[in-house]
């Protein structure tokens, strides 16, 4: 059975990439693993962040990479999603791992261009091995010799490569890159495709999938395939109605 990812934590429920969005994540048994982001501060340690730019998550403003930790988590990263979160801020991937050792897998998606971020993969590296979670870590990254560069830095990592449009030569670009996951934009994911990765000792993953029509769509291709989603409680019941 595919497992349910939650998207930046319980996004749906909580702002994306806090505490409390993972709290959320890791009260609920059903969820099998949480995804989340992460940035190198300007003092080069690991951020949990989506985009490049604090502007749209947090009342400040400017790229992630302009400001020192320490002046990252002064920013409220909670208040835009609902003024109860007011006070949330931007967690230290430190800061997570802590909080989910022995609780949940992790999808840790390396937000990694080479003009911005030098070092991010051995920062994660080092952190991962810190905190004794080899084995309770996927990584995924769009810059797929990010992912290559991860698995030449621990071979035991479990890596996959992010892929958005309609993608050839997956295959070769997972056993390229050293790669045991393609996480695939559900729009784009076809049966085929499914069957081709699947039969090949392959996983494939789907993002990010919220309406329920299209969560029983990605179902009906086979019952391994892991769905990413921001709202978990969909998945839950279109797995009950399957």
């Amino acid at each position: 059975m595919g497992q349910c990812v939650a998207h930046r934590g319980w996004s749906g429920r909580a702002p994306e990439n806090t505490i409390a969005a993972f709290k959320l994540a890791l009260a609920e048994d059903a969820i099998s693993a949480i995804e989340l982001d992460v940035h190198l501060s300007k003092d080069g340690v690991p951020v949990v962040i989506h985009d490049h730019w604090i502007d749209r998550t947090t009342n400040g403003t400017g790229m992630v990479g302009a400001y020192t930790f320490d002046e990252l988590s002064q920013f409220d990263a909670g208040s835009w999603f609902d003024p109860s979160f007011e006070g949330e801020r931007i967690p230290s991937l430190e800061d997570v791992l802590h909080l989910t050792k022995g609780k949940k897998n992790l999808v840790i998606e390396l937000k990694a261009l080479p003009s911005f971020y030098n070092g991010l993969e051995e920062a994660v590296t080092k952190l991962v091995h810190q905190y004794d979670m080899t084995d309770d870590v996927l990584f995924i990254s769009f810059d797929h010799e990010s992912i290559k560069r991860m698995n030449e830095l621990d071979p035991a990592f479990q890596t996959g490569l992010l892929f958005m449009g309609r993608s050839t030569l997956i295959l070769e670009q997972l056993n390229y890159t050293g790669a045991m996951n393609a996480s695939i934009h559900y729009p784009y994911v076809t049966k085929e495709i499914v069957d081709t990765l699947l039969e090949a000792g392959k996983q494939v993953s789907v993002w990010t999938v919220d309406n329920p029509a299209h969560i029983q769509a990605v179902l009906s291709l086979h019952p391994d395939l892991n769905i990413t989603t921001n709202h978990p409680d969909r998945v839950f019941k279109a797995k009950v109605g399957s």
